[in-house]
């Protein structure tokens, strides 16, 4: 007669739900935000939300994944849908929500753009959140304005106002300098003078 004693089942572990992964991935971008990306560990985090590595290492194979798929998850610079009925309110509306997400990444922006040069990981996610969203939003308004005629279609300047844009806004951050007028002078004197010359003599 066998006597050996079966082994209990080992439970699995379950999934995290969506709950718990968004409250994680909002731990991990405060800390971010606060500490900067370099000073922040995966028990940092697991302590921030509650967790243990053990359930952090489940999902995500190291921070930078983490902390990539956090951004993946908040896209701060994916403004909404965007038609005041003119292209110079359109870009000031653009470049305010852009400011305000950048803002609200605040300290740890600067840490998390120059560890991004070293994670490859970590680039990909910190351009999807702070580049690719954006830009897809600005060429949209900006090809409503070719089609309509306010912009000509063979502007030389139409693939700079992202990056006048950004620029603008990623340096004014960095700076920890908020300057209240930064949107309407960019949009004056600089994005309207190149998009729409004949205008703007």
């Amino acid at each position: 007669m066998n006597t050996t004693t079966a082994k209990p089942p080992v439970p699995r572990r379950g999934r995290l739900s969506a709950d718990r992964e968004r409250e994680i991935l909002e731990a991990a971008l405060a800390l971010v935000a606060e500490r900067g990306y370099a000073r922040v560990t995966m028990q940092d985090i697991a302590t921030a939300s509650r967790s243990s590595t053990a359930t952090l290492y489940r999902r995500w194979s190291n921070k930078a994944h983490l902390v990539a798929a956090a951004l993946e998850r908040e896209r701060p610079l994916a403004p909404p849908e965007v038609d005041t009925g003119t292209l110079r309110s359109d870009l000031e509306v653009l470049c305010h929500h852009i400011r305000q997400s950048l803002h609200g990444m605040a300290a740890g922006i600067g840490t998390l753009t120059h560890q991004a040069l070293a994670e490859p990981e970590l680039g990909q996610a910190v351009h999807r959140s702070l580049v690719e969203s954006a830009t897809r939003s600005l060429r949209t308004v900006l090809a409503r304005y070719v089609r309509s005629g306010v912009i000509a279609a063979d502007n030389p300047s139409l693939d700079l106002v992202d990056g006048i844009l950004l620029g603008s806004a990623l340096t004014e951050q960095l700076r920890l300098h908020r300057d209240p007028e930064l949107c309407r002078r960019i949009v004056q004197h600089v994005l309207l003078p190149l998009l729409t010359p004949q205008q703007n003599p």
